[in-house]
């Protein structure tokens, strides 16, 4: 009797569990089907924590989280029909490139295999969204690239992204990025390379793998944030030749050139075959490259050019001059003639507001024959006769200047 009513009881309780389960099935099942009536319930089923959703059209809508690191793809969602819908996550690094014309494209990377999603129909909010998400998705990838970099301001070429850029105020560093099913990467700092920045024109050179290329901007406020940027970074780190107009990098040997409102332009000086100054512009002649930089400046910031270029091609040979003893002597605008008593030599410079056609000519007191005061025609010089009977005539503006030179030389050096 114990062990029929043992067995009775056990099959009884295990009907009583069984008709549970079957019932908890069927709650379930209704809940779900109560539950799942709109995009956000699918989103809270999935754990995904939407900041933003785009419903597209009826058959396609768009989530982006709040972390800012994936985005949801919900399809053929039904709220009548909850048991069809496609449900998909795509992490914004993975993807690739985004295109637009009559619709939207969005090609992105999913389990090694490139797909598209093609979105319509589109408008401006979504066109934002779409931008957004994809310029997050660039972010991350240059800060992937380079980790310890911090840029704070970001643009793209167009609104497909085809190039993208980053840049630091801090070290006034460039990234950027060639987008597409390769993209390729790279970073410069404008305080070491030629660029060209005008806001006023919306012009922006720079060397983008290696190579010289104006950028275009989508967003118009990202150059003005460049160009202050870089003045202010100019302004204060180095030598001011003149204020407003011209800054001098000495460690690089870089020039730059602004008028203080909308124009920057950086040269630099090693990397310079000549230079040409003509009308309202300085034209720049790059070693080793079939390119000129074209600066365009006043009469004045030339002037101030000029003489900043004869100033810094004087201490190429100048070294140690001291302006109590020694004598520097203009001849003309652009020679000079220097009797170096501390070095016991004269130099006779040329061109001195040139750079490769700069030249200059050393001859020591002891090599010194002879000098006179020559004119030819309009031109007076001192003629210079060495000890080989080389001449050297030192062309001067006026008779006094050759007058000037030739009783230096007589009293100092030929006594």
């Amino acid at each position: 009797m114990n062990i029929i009513f043992i067995t009775l009881f056990v099959l009884l309780i295990a009907s009583i569990l069984i008709v549970l389960f079957l019932l908890k099935i069927n709650i379930d099942k209704d809940n779900k089907n109560k539950t799942i009536q709109s995009i956000q319930d699918v989103l809270d089923l999935m754990g995904f924590y939407p900041i933003d959703i785009q419903y597209i059209n009826k058959h396609l809508s768009l989530a982006l989280n709040k972390k800012q690191t994936k985005i949801a793809l919900i399809e053929n969602f039904n709220p009548k029909n909850t048991g069809y819908y496609k449900y998909e996550e795509i992490a914004l690094p993975f993807i690739e490139k985004i295109e637009k014309r009559t619709i939207i494209k969005i090609h992105y990377l999913k389990k090694g295999e490139y797909k598209t999603l093609n979105i319509y129909p589109i408008n401006k909010k979504l066109s934002d969204f779409i931008r957004n998400i994809y310029e997050m998705s660039l972010i991350k990838k240059i800060e992937t690239k380079y980790p310890q970099q911090r840029f704070d301001m970001f643009d793209s070429s167009d609104w497909e992204c085809s190039y993208y850029w980053a840049y630091s105020k801090k070290d006034n560093n460039f990234a950027y990025i060639k987008t597409g099913f390769k993209p390729q990467m790279g970073k410069i700092n404008l305080r070491r390379e030629h660029f060209t920045i005008d806001t006023k024109y919306r012009y922006f050179e720079a060397p983008i793998f290696g190579i010289q290329q104006q950028l275009f901007n989508y967003d118009k406020n990202f150059l003005f944030n460049i160009f202050d940027s870089m003045i202010e970074s100019i302004k204060d780190k180095y030598t001011e030749i003149k204020e407003n107009s011209i800054y001098y990098d000495n460690y690089n040997n870089t020039v730059y050139l602004t008028n203080g409102i909308s124009s920057l332009q950086s040269v630099n000086l090693s990397k310079i075959e000549d230079i040409i100054y003509k009308d309202n512009r300085i034209l720049f002649i790059i070693k080793d490259e079939n390119r000129t930089i074209n600066y365009m400046a006043h009469q004045q910031q030339i002037a101030d050019f000029e003489d900043f270029i004869i100033d810094y091609n004087l201490k190429k040979i100048a070294h140690s001059f001291c302006y109590n003893i020694d004598k520097l002597i203009n001849t003309t605008i652009y020679t000079k003639f220097i009797i170096d008593f501390t070095r016991e030599r004269i130099i006779y410079c040329a061109n001195l507001n040139k750079i490769s056609s700069f030249n200059y000519i050393v001859i020591s007191f002891d090599n010194i024959k002879n000098i006179e005061n020559k004119k030819s025609s309009t031109k007076h010089f001192a003629r210079i006769i060495t000890k080989n009977d080389e001449i050297i005539d030192v062309t001067c503006d006026k008779k006094e200047i050759a007058q000037y030179i030739e009783a230096q030389i007589i009293k100092h050096v030929l006594k």
